[in-house]
């Protein structure tokens, strides 16, 4: 994918109102990616996708109501209304049955809500690269159904925090970062001195291109036209780097 792509234009499904808020204020927040529409039902979604912009990808939850359409039906109406986009799902229990619809249904990426967590854009832009993009759950459950001379999946590492970021760097940089507040303000919702929580936001500057994330899924995004905080938000999203890689 070109740099000039960027942002990916992704429409957003999820029954569960408190997760369709955080992956929104992810995919807003990070400047790969926008939200050009957000759904709380297949219904919604489906009326969201007749509108003349489409979506570059569309993340769906797999888990809804019975009173909607079948997941099935969901993912054929998706593919109707934009076969170019890329389809990805995110499940909060990733029952089997569920798994091998999606992927039957040529689902990009299949995505265990607790395991992802920060992560779901790093996901979305392997997801668009790759053949298909999971979490280790998932990849354990279609390990019996994998067939020889498949192209395996991707299986995209739980989300971590860097180790070495401690709960105080941590609270000030999603206070500075995600919400970009003014250290000052910051620093008077934390109880800390303005310069105590500019000196946190340093050392988060500082550690997380230390090689515990993994930079493979920064893709060829150009940093040099980020500021200072969307590069730090884009480093503290991606999921770490699995063991043995070499830095």
């Amino acid at each position: 994918m070109e740099k000039n792509n960027y942002p990916l234009r992704v429409s957003l499904m999820d029954d569960d109102f408190h997760a369709l808020k955080w992956n929104t204020a992810l995919i807003m927040r990070d400047p790969r990616t926008t939200i050009i529409a957000e759904a709380e039902s297949p219904d919604e979604l489906i009326e969201q996708l007749g509108a003349d912009e489409k979506p570059d990808v569309v993340v769906v939850d797999a888990e809804y109501g019975p009173e909607y359409p079948p997941l099935e039906s969901l993912l054929s109406s998706i593919r109707d209304l934009v076969p170019k986009a890329v389809i990805v799902c995110t499940s909060q229990y990733g029952e089997s049955e569920i798994i091998t619809t999606a992927v039957q249904c040529g689902v990009k990426g299949f995505l265990l809500k607790n395991e992802i967590r920060m992560a779901i854009v790093p996901a979305i832009m392997k997801a668009v690269q790759e053949q298909l993009v999971i979490t280790p759950t998932i990849a354990i459950r279609l390990e019996k159904d994998f067939v020889p001379g498949q192209d395996k999946p991707c299986v995209i590492p739980v989300w971590q925090p860097n180790p070495r970021l401690t709960p105080q760097i941590i609270k000030s940089f999603w206070l500075r970062v995600f919400f970009g507040m003014r250290a000052s303000l910051a620093a008077e919702e934390l109880y800390l001195e303005t310069a105590t929580v500019e000196r946190y936001i340093n050392q988060a500057y500082k550690v997380l291109t230390d090689g515990w994330a993994d930079d493979e899924y920064i893709f060829n995004v150009d940093f040099s036209t980020l500021s200072p905080e969307d590069q730090a938000f884009v480093w503290f999203t991606l999921p770490p780097r699995k063991p043995g890689t070499k830095i």
